[in-house]
């Protein structure tokens, strides 16, 4: 099950203002649930999000295509991919990459983190009717993504080494040399991140 969970915060969660961005980078996100941590390497532009999940046994990668209403979970290994619908996507954290999310900030001071200066928030946040509370650390100045959220329950999410800069269009693309998956199963079994247990 934390198994799981992770995967899906990792897929759900990138986090921060992007849908209203025009800026492309790309940054290493972790999330943490339950005490498992998963990390992945996230490039976004616009309302196009690639993220890729390495471990020492398998690579896989997951293009989210918010101008679309599509996902598609892509595993390299085997030179296959397979397309689900935004919407399948579960929502136990809100999509920070809809375009339609919404964030009330209630501003609660300025707060260090990681040795830069940043400014705490009671975040409210609404997507498709659900709503999500927690806290949200963001750098002045600001980035592209927030360097910190926590929601009520402490699972938390952090992006790391943020680099603003152009990005090839060609990498939210499926590659020409994919096919699509003849089994449903293939998402579970190469879309996995690396997770180790948290003390």
């Amino acid at each position: 099950m934390q198994y799981r969970s992770v995967m899906v915060a990792l897929l759900c969660i990138v986090l921060g203002g992007c849908a209203s961005s025009n800026r492309s980078w790309t940054a290493i996100y972790n999330a943490t649930i339950d005490g498992v941590t998963g990390t992945a390497k996230v490039s976004a532009a616009s309302d196009r999000v690639l993220m890729k999940f390495q471990s020492p046994r398998k690579t896989s990668v997951s293009i989210l295509r918010y101008d679309k209403g599509v996902a598609w979970l892509l595993a390299p290994n085997m030179g296959i991919y397979r397309e689900i619908p935004l919407s399948a996507l579960h929502k136990e954290f809100p999509l920070f990459f809809d375009p339609s999310i919404q964030i009330v900030r209630t501003e609660l001071g300025k707060e260090p983190l990681d040795g830069r200066e940043a400014m705490k928030y009671a975040a409210e946040i609404t997507q498709n009717g659900t709503t999500f509370k927690g806290f949200l650390w963001e750098a002045i100045p600001p980035l592209p993504v927030p360097l910190r959220w926590q929601d009520e329950r402490g699972q938390t999410a952090t992006w790391e080494d943020v680099v603003v800069g152009p990005l090839s269009p060609a990498l939210f693309e499926i590659p020409d040399s994919y096919k699509a998956a003849v089994t449903p199963d293939m998402a579970h079994a190469d879309t996995a991140p690396s997770k180790q247990k948290v003390n």
